[in-house]
């Protein structure tokens, strides 16, 4: 008789809050004592894992600051802006005042 993973767990629980041996649980419960012993190793709880010495890391994306200090004595500082957006707002700034 195949049993469905949740009846795996099931027997798995019940046996270790049932305080038998494994050898009284399984003929108590009609299963062969290998049987019990492969589920326990492929479905049994993993060991808990200690830390691993490397940290989770959150990627945090800097908004880049850039100040233009025009020759007049304006300074004008924009952020989030590519270098070529810069170049583009500065070439229309041009325009507009030629």
């Amino acid at each position: 008789m195949r049993h469905t993973r949740e009846a795996i767990y099931e027997f798995l629980e019940q046996q270790e809050a049932s305080g038998q041996t494994v050898a009284d649980f399984c003929a108590g419960h009609g299963l062969k004592i290998p049987t019990f012993y492969s589920w326990k190793r492929k479905y049994g709880k993993p060991e808990p894992v200690g830390p691993s010495g490397f940290c989770e890391l959150t990627p945090v994306r800097e908004v880049p600051k850039r100040k233009l200090c025009l020759p007049s004595g304006l300074e004008v500082e924009l952020s989030g802006l590519a270098t070529a957006e810069i170049a583009e707002l500065l070439v229309q700034i041009d325009r507009a005042h030629a």
